[in-house]
């Protein structure tokens, strides 16, 4: 400790001014700015990925983008539901396929995690709905 206080004690503050100009501190703010900016490129770089989510009760496989899935990628629910098809942004959104455990499935287009746009529901029983969904509803053809 008394080397540290010492060695501080010698230091002639006239040598720093030398080092903090005006340009140096340009290039150094220049150099931070292109870390964070490649920081935020290289955190939007799709990769393949296993996450597991919602302490263990789902668990997903397929790609990933900025900590989100994103892509293409299967998602299993604790309860044995299944998704598989595309994600946006960590919801499910374009086309893909739900299988419930309780033995119903849809197969078609999402938005915002819902069943719209043209799909296939086929229930329980094997009744089958195919046609138009909006906001998870059947668009029944008249």
């Amino acid at each position: 400790m008394n080397k540290l206080i010492h060695y501080l004690q010698t230091i002639d503050l006239k040598d720093t001014k030398i080092y903090l100009t005006r340009s140096t501190i340009e290039k150094a703010c220049i150099g931070l700015m292109a870390v964070c900016a490649l920081s935020v490129f290289l955190g939007r770089i799709p990769s393949k990925q296993t996450l597991t989510l919602d302490n263990g009760k789902m668990t997903y496989n397929g790609t990933v983008v900025a900590n989100k899935m994103s892509g293409q990628g299967n998602l299993t629910f604790e309860n044995g539901d299944k998704y598989e098809g595309q994600f946006q942004n960590g919801i499910f959104n374009g086309k893909g396929t739900f299988t419930s455990a309780s033995g119903w499935t849809y197969e078609g287009e999402f938005k915002n995690g819902i069943a719209d746009g043209k799909g296939k529901l086929t229930t329980e029983a094997k009744v089958v709905y195919e046609g138009t969904f909006k906001q998870g509803i059947y668009q029944h053809a008249n």
